[in-house]
């Protein structure tokens, strides 16, 4: 049985949101003024926590599905 095969679909649109997000604060927190000394760091932190996430999406389905 392949992986994406036993993937919901409330499973696919949590995945999506998280990708969405990562994107939209790496995109666009370099355009905040206030936000701007420290766009590397929360680029970084962001970048983490969506490999994080993508980590434990995986880890999820190898042991418990």
């Amino acid at each position: 049985m392949g992986f994406l095969e036993v993937v919901t679909p409330s499973e696919m649109e949590a995945g999506r949101l998280l990708s969405l997000t990562t994107m939209v604060v790496l995109l666009f927190v370099g355009h905040i003024p206030p936000l701007r000394p420290y766009a590397a760091r929360i680029r970084v932190a962001a970048v983490a926590i969506y490999l994080a996430g993508v980590l434990g999406f995986i880890v999820y389905f190898a042991l418990f599905r």
